[in-house]
């Protein structure tokens, strides 16, 4: 399997020095990397990739805000662009959504945005927390009209397994009926049912196998670790993270 690490992750040390942190991530092991945050959009585009390259890491993705991508698109997906991305990351407001025409309206959106990303070589995903599960219309999670009604061809999901568990689905199940349309899964573990805590990947009840499995069938180039609150020194929980899927998984070269 393919890992890269959601650099939020470690985002209190990315504010205080990205580029030692950087080096530390590849130091624990990982080979690819996705944004949010400084230093994407903050330092120069050339100048990044340059120092990923010098470092051994491969920029997968950014997590950007679907406002200024619909907002300003130009000056986020030249940036993405000339760093190399071969994903742009955005998770659209859905609380607005209260019926089956507003979530169609959301969909043309989203596939316009989809098209924009595509032109510049790039795929635009949709990340999720809980609220597109919980939010309904018509008995149906907005989810599932999202998926239904934006342009294939254009949209695609990162299904985050930890907030669709803490939403009441099953996250098997949601990447399986993704198939073919869900490129990166965000790997995060949950403690346990009753209080809902994130752990790190392997320490909860989360389970990976089924998920890795799931994952070959739906066509997933790229799990990506993550986790909010990491314990301890947080590139040191990205290291024990991505030492249990390795143990696990294996790695692709």
């Amino acid at each position: 399997m393919k890992v890269a690490l959601q650099l939020y992750t470690v985002r209190d040390q990315m504010a205080r020095d990205w580029k030692k942190t950087l080096e530390r991530v590849a130091a624990a092991g990982y080979r690819a990397v996705e944004f949010a945050g400084n230093p994407f959009m903050s330092a120069p585009a050339g100048e990044l990739k340059k120092f990923l390259e010098t470092i051994g890491l491969k920029p997968v993705s950014a997590h950007v805000s679907y406002r200024d991508l619909k907002s300003d698109p130009e000056r986020v997906l030249s940036y993405a662009a000339e760093l190399g991305l071969s994903f742009v990351v955005a998770e659209p407001d859905v609380r607005w959504v209260a019926s089956e025409r507003d979530a169609a309206k959301l969909a043309e959106e989203m596939s316009e945005v989809g098209r924009e990303v595509s032109k510049r070589g790039m795929r635009y995903a949709m990340h999720n927390h809980a609220v597109q599960f919980e939010r309904l219309v018509g008995g149906r999670p907005v989810y599932w009209l999202i998926a239904e009604l934006t342009d294939p061809r254009y949209v695609y999901f990162q299904p985050d397994v930890y907030w669709i568990k803490y939403a009441g689905h099953d996250p098997v199940e949601v990447i399986e009926r993704l198939r073919g349309r869900c490129p990166l899964v965000h790997l995060k573990d949950m403690k346990d049912e009753r209080t809902r805590e994130m752990a790190e990947i392997g320490e909860g009840v989360i389970d990976f196998a089924k998920i890795v499995e799931a994952g070959s069938r739906a066509g997933v180039e790229w799990y990506i670790v993550e986790h909010d609150h990491p314990p301890g020194d947080s590139v040191e929980s990205a290291r024990k993270m991505l030492n249990y899927l390795k143990s696990r998984f294996g790695e692709d070269p």
